[in-house]
């Protein structure tokens, strides 16, 4: 690694010339230039994939399904601010906790191509066209903060690193419309302001903007937001006037900016109520007060001795903390640590991205490299650049950042993208350095080693790769078990499959809740149970209900006013349930063994699928 300081001052001198570059300049039109080449690579990918491998233009997740079902509820006239799903869960419905804000540009994409298309290809077109363009952002300002960071030799070294995370990425593959990928867009800018070393107001002022929009999206990145404005803060603390700007326009425009946000989004008849899982009245009294407080300590005390302007920020940080006591304590426990036990046992604990990294190591050791490795590598990256002091403030910052998404990844598996992203920034930084090394023998396997090593160990997709190998040389007959398994119930839920239940009277299904979401998509049917932690009542019916003896099962269904049961005999919901109770119905219901009330009506067509009318 010592012989990376060779090239480092090079580096910083690139960077500091990126960070004097004008808004027109040439440096600008190159990382324009490099980004409209590489989205060009990765619609042409995604264009080639949709003629030979797509065989939904929604994508795999029920989150995904789940957005759409709520973008044509909008599109039918259901109320900006009315967020409620009235066929999920007992009636009169599930509350849902996601943002209009994502569901807009996807209307609006679909109402656009509905005026020259048919409905389907206009959804379908729509649903290509939104996660691919978020592409967009994503390669910039990642670009962007490469250069910031080493110059023109870093950037053209994150390009076609973000180009690589994006397509092993499925998010932002065709048909992904859930909220994570705006999130990831969010958090590209977010980290491309921190490291721009002039720090300029219109920087912060971006950062801002994209740091409210991230909250209304979702809470998922609210610990990332949280951090990066104690970064901010922290920072004014050390630098005083030089970055009183930045923190004032970030203090301010942050505050003001959620304040836009909370009122564009939420009802008036919930301003008060205090919700963990979205942009609610706690998050907005944090944020108002903390951006209030960082504007006027920068406004006021930036020239103030260093001990002064910490002393202050202790004061804003202690009344925050009371803030957060008194308005959102219960924010402060897992929103999930409440669910009932059952739903944690069968459903929770069985989620895939809910996963710890312990229980990942467990279930799919292959993936661990693949998600936790080169977030890791970053973090060692930045840490020594900050021990060499090399750009050490910036490295700081990304070592900072990269440690809570990081830490984060280790609780919930679904947070590892965000360390695989914000990684692209310090190690394509230290692959273009080990690059310019390289070049000054170029007919040396030696010099160019380090390099090829680094640009390896910098792919998630290197360590995915390496996993499954690994896991394919010692033989996995349980992953090959559940895999075929899974292939089943995803035929199962086709469109083919559940439109064969269109042709029953609507009514409402008690099915496992992975088919919730497919259901709710492809009929007019509302279903008691999706993989949604804010439809408890629901999901307890049905597992309730698939775990106690027939004539329980009879009284509890008929309770919620179900009409059909539906379900995959290789579902792995219902398996759990029949393990755990082996007289339940769900048990009985897998044995072909169906109770007296309920009558077998499933469609002659379907495959794979079972479905019951309730006798009543």
């Amino acid at each position: 690694m010592a012989s990376i300081e060779t090239t480092a001052a090079l580096s910083q001198a690139n960077a500091k010339g990126s960070g004097r570059a004008g808004p027109l300049n040439a440096e600008t039109s190159r990382l324009g230039l490099a980004v409209l080449i590489a989205f060009a690579v990765l619609v042409l990918f995604h264009l080639v994939n949709l003629a030979s491998s797509y065989t939904d233009y929604v994508g795999p997740d029920n989150d995904d399904a789940m957005r759409l079902v709520e973008v044509r509820d909008f599109l039918n006239g259901q109320g900006w601010f009315d967020m409620m799903q009235y066929r999920l869960g007992i009636q009169p419905g599930t509350l849902m906790h996601w943002s209009r804000f994502v569901d807009l540009p996807i209307a609006a994409l679909i109402a656009f191509f509905r005026l020259f298309l048919s409905p389907r290809m206009a959804e379908a077109t729509a649903l290509f066209v939104w996660p691919v363009s978020l592409s967009l952002p994503v390669l910039y300002f990642i670009g962007l903060g490469a250069r910031r960071l080493g110059g023109e030799r870093a950037m053209f070294a994150a390009i076609p690193f973000t180009v690589l995370f994006l397509i092993q990425v499925h998010r932002f593959e065709p048909g992904g419309i859930d909220h994570h990928n705006v999130q990831m867009a969010l958090i590209a800018i977010v980290a491309a302001a921190l490291v721009d070393p002039l720090h300029r107001a219109t920087s912060y002022a971006l950062a801002a903007l994209a740091a409210a929009i991230a909250l209304a999206v979702g809470a998922e990145t609210t610990p990332l937001l949280g951090v990066a404005a104690i970064i901010v803060a922290v920072r004014w603390a050390v630098l005083g006037q030089a970055y009183a700007a930045a923190a004032r326009t970030f203090g301010l425009f942050f505050a003001l900016l959620t304040g836009a946000a909370y009122v564009a989004t939420v009802p008036r008849a919930l301003y008060t109520t205090v919700t963990c899982d979205n942009l609610s009245f706690g998050f907005l009294a944090l944020t108002v007060y903390g951006g209030v407080a960082l504007f006027g300590a920068a406004s006021f005390v930036s020239r103030a001795p260093m001990s002064v302007r910490f002393a202050i920020l202790a004061c804003i940080g202690v009344g925050a903390a009371g803030l957060t006591l008194t308005v959102m304590p219960q924010c402060l426990h897992n929103p999930l640590a409440s669910l009932d036990p059952l739903l944690k046992e069968i459903w929770l604990d069985k989620v895939t991205e809910a996963q710890s990294v312990f229980r990942q190591a467990q279930l799919a050791p292959a993936t661990v490299g693949g998600f936790y490795f080169v977030g890791f590598i970053a973090m060692v990256v930045s840490a020594w650049r900050v021990k060499m002091g090399d750009r050490a403030g910036v490295h700081l910052v990304l070592f900072v950042l990269l440690s809570a998404a990081w830490a984060i990844s280790l609780v919930q598996v679904r947070g590892a993208t965000f360390p695989q992203m914000l990684s692209i920034l310090p190690l394509s930084v230290l692959v273009a350095e080990l690059h310019a090394i390289s070049r000054r023998d170029p007919e040396s396997v030696v010099a160019g080693l380090p390099f090829a090593i680094m640009t390896l160990a910098s792919l998630p997709s290197f360590w995915f790769v390496a996993g499954f190998v690994v896991t394919e040389a010692a033989g996995s007959e349980q992953a090959t078990k559940a895999a075929a398994a899974g292939g089943k119930v995803g035929a199962c839920v086709k469109e083919a499959n559940l439109n064969a239940l269109n042709r029953l009277p609507k009514g409402m299904i008690a099915a496992p809740s992975n088919m919730g979401s497919p259901i709710l998509r492809f009929t007019g049917h509302s279903v008691l149970s999706a993989p949604y932690h804010r439809n408890p009542e629901g999901m307890l019916v049905v597992l309730h209900a698939g775990l106690g003896a027939p004539e329980k099962a009879e009284a509890t269904l008929g309770n919620a006013g179900t009409d059909y049961v539906v379900f995959c005999p290789d579902d792995g919901e219902m398996r759990e349930m029949a393990s755990h109770a082996p007289e339940g119905l769900a048990a009985a219901l897998l044995k072909d063994r169906p109770p007296a009330f309920l009558k077998d009506v499933t469609p002659t067509e379907a495959t794979n699928l079972k479905v019951y009318r309730l006798v009543r």
